[in-house]
């Protein structure tokens, strides 16, 4: 019955794997003997709902199917930082499998409903008996997205590494308008989740924005953010 029941998801969700680069060059067939494999199972979270908590033995490598998901550490004093957004076709937990952790570092939470694909950790990193092409391509492309991710903690240790609390948004916020090659833009986090993403205080964040705002160096409502480049110096 449960052989059954994994056929069936895997032809459900089979649109979903393949919009992933991990999956994307596998046939339904391939999915179906990988997904035996790497002994996954597929799950559904709701918003807010936590999808790993951090602290809790580490056994499976989460790839994101759909929705969107933040990656959260809370220190010993119960201090919250975002480490970084995870959006459809990312994974986690990859490098902390490889590391040998026993643990999550983490904490993983849904931001809207989310698909999630659950992928045994030594079935993956391990190759199987037979070796197989596939098996291998599904590696690369994992490797492949760790560099991606690293990119992308590179360039929050880049605002981070600003001194001021004006600094840290204005070099977050030109990343933004750089890759988003506009001036009008949208970020992914509300004020409470910017401030947790740039390991600042809320309130002194707020107060340095509005100062931004009065001094014509942005405009900014809620998510939505409008810079004027030829006012800023850095």
């Amino acid at each position: 019955m449960l052989f059954l029941q994994q056929i069936y998801e895997i032809m459900e969700y089979f649109n979903e794997l393949k919009a992933t680069k991990i999956f994307s060059s596998a046939s339904e067939f391939e999915c179906q003997a990988m997904m035996f494999c790497f002994k996954t199972r597929f799950k559904t979270f709701d918003k807010n709902e936590k999808i790993i908590t951090q602290g809790e033995r580490m056994e499976d490598i989460i790839l994101l199917l759909k929705g969107c998901a933040y990656v959260e550490n809370t220190d010993i004093l119960g201090n919250i930082s975002i480490v970084m957004q995870l959006k459809k076709g990312d994974v986690y937990g990859v490098e902390g499998a490889y590391a040998g952790d026993d643990y999550y570092k983490d904490s993983v939470i849904a931001t809207e409903k989310c698909l999630v694909l659950f992928m045994n950790k030594h079935r993956l990193i391990n190759p199987c008996e037979n070796r197989c092409k596939r098996h291998d391509l599904v590696i690369k492309n994992l490797m492949r997205l760790v560099a991606e991710s690293n990119i992308k903690l590179l360039d929050k240790l880049t605002h981070l590494s600003k001194k001021s609390t004006r600094e840290k948004l204005l070099s977050y916020l030109s990343s933004i308008s750089e890759k988003t090659k506009s001036n009008y833009f949208e970020i992914p986090f509300n004020i409470t989740e910017l401030a947790n993403y740039l390991s600042v205080d809320r309130s002194a964040m707020s107060n340095e924005l509005s100062k931004m705002k009065k001094e014509g160096l942005i405009d900014y409502d809620k998510r939505q953010f409008h810079l004027f480049n030829n006012k800023l110096k850095f």
